[in-house]
């Protein structure tokens, strides 16, 4: 079981200032202990230095050394051995015993070397080796001081730290614990509030205290994320509602037809005219599904594009002959320029479909007489196609719209002439998908421009 981010804090404050206090502690130590050595090293070179001055040691060598090794032992209770060149012992303290006795320590040159040692019979000590220099004779005086004294400070340092520091760090994390209690107490506010919000209570925010610290940037993140979910939720009420009421339209005319066929009894006409009706609310219903299908693809991601090189052009013309037909019989013109090959990466028959589209929609809603106008050009690393008509056009206040799902500038209309208000929100899908973008103007009464921008690189 995980602990909560508090304990969490509290333990790694805790043991970091546990690893603080236990390096600290060893500084101490180790300082205390160079400092305690240090003077035991300098009253030990004090008494060498008071025997190389001594004035009588260069005539009666032997007595003095004997002498002062004596005086040590008795006023300071310092040892001394002497050693010869050959490593030999010319003096020693008197009562000193031959196995306490250290070996030699061999200082280069005039160099002063010390050391501890814990010898027999005489417990741990501090030993000064200094080179003594008599005519042509070296010796190697040794100085050997107790470390009782220094070793019970350093005991008493060692109770004092190993009962401090538990106190220390118990302290430390009680404190540790109540500023991380005080610290989280937005975060769990800001988790109290979070759960009152819910998928009917979008509309709330929660409340941002300071905007510049982390709380406050966190809090504006989440605030920016229910704003996208109280969209989201709304494009889904009002997708279900415009296809529920798109499903029920067909549905509803299907059965009052089988009603009445079922009712009444009908001549072989009728019958077939009846039944060619529910075919084409079949076909709506067909339609639509498929488009609704198309449309939740290219939401959930799942739509499969092919990134192949195609000749747009080429393409456009296709879509354009095949529509002319049906913009002739309605009395209208259709006038197609191309500027050479423009070739892009995309797939092909769902780029067919968008210009279908937008074709349909141009000859749909362009009066008898009119024209249409596709061109084709080459705008940077960009392939441009526009499509104009002299139709009816759109009012302004329905441009920012047009792209919605389900959205008919002239509901009436338009389900007469068989839209369900899904087609251009494919072809935007369409065209996003495949790295371009689409753009609609519009002036009533003077026509629509439809403007397709289509990378010509490799679909990404």
């Amino acid at each position: 079981m995980r602990l909560s981010i508090r304990w969490r804090l509290t333990l790694w404050n805790t043991l970091a200032l546990g690893v603080v206090l236990l390096g600290f502690s060893g500084l101490v130590y180790g300082l205390l202990a160079r400092a305690l050595w240090a003077n035991l090293d300098r009253s030990l070179l004090g008494e060498f230095r008071e025997l190389e001055q001594d004035p009588q040691l260069a005539s009666h060598f032997d007595e003095r050394l004997r002498y002062w090794i004596n005086e040590l032992k008795e006023q300071e209770n310092i040892c001394c051995i002497v050693y010869d060149v050959r490593g030999r012992i010319y003096q020693r303290t008197a009562d000193l015993a031959v196995e306490t006795v250290p070996p030699l320590l061999s200082p280069p040159g005039e160099e002063t070397r010390v050391a501890n040692a814990n010898l027999p019979g005489l417990g741990r000590q501090r030993l000064l080796s200094h080179r003594l220099r008599r005519g042509d004779k070296d010796f190697t005086v040794v100085l050997l001081a107790p470390l009782d004294e220094a070793d019970r400070e350093l005991r008493q340092l060692l109770v004092v730290l190993a009962a401090a520091g538990p106190i220390a760090l118990f302290a430390a994390g009680g404190f540790g614990y109540l500023l991380a209690r005080k610290g989280l107490a937005p975060v769990e506010r800001l988790h109290r509030l979070t759960q009152e919000i819910t998928a009917e209570r979008l509309d709330r925010r929660l409340p941002v205290e300071n905007a510049n610290d982390e709380l406050g940037r966190l809090t504006g993140t989440i605030n920016a994320m229910i704003g996208r979910l109280e969209r989201s939720f709304a494009e889904i009420r009002r997708f279900t509602a415009d296809a529920s009421h798109e499903l029920r339209t067909p549905l509803t005319a299907i059965r009052s037809e089988t009603e009445v066929a079922l009712r009444n009894p009908l001549s072989t006409a009728d019958y077939q005219h009846l039944l060619g009706s529910i075919l084409e609310e079949c076909d709506r219903l067909t339609r639509l599904t498929d488009q609704l299908l198309t449309l939740c693809r290219e939401d959930t991601g799942t739509a499969h594009l092919s990134d192949e090189p195609l000749d747009l052009g080429k393409l456009v013309s296709g879509v354009v002959e095949t529509m002319r037909p049906f913009a002739e019989g309605k009395g209208l013109r259709v006038r197609a320029a191309r500027n050479g090959a423009l070739v892009i990466h995309g797939d092909e028959a769902r780029l067919r479909q968008v210009f279908y589209n937008l074709l349909d929609n141009a000859i749909k809603y362009t009066l008898p007489g009119g024209t249409i106008d596709v061109q084709l050009r080459c705008q940077e690393q960009s392939a441009v196609v526009t499509i104009g008509d002299t139709g009816i056009g759109i009012p302004a206040e329905h441009l920012p719209r047009i792209f919605d799902r389900f959205y008919r500038v002239d509901k009436a209309r338009s389900r007469e002439q068989g839209g369900t208000g899904l087609g251009l929100s494919i072809a935007r899908s369409i065209v996003d998908a495949h790295g371009g973008n689409i753009h609609i103007t519009s002036a009533l009464g003077q026509g629509t421009i439809c403007t397709v921008t289509l990378p010509q690189q490799a679909n990404g």
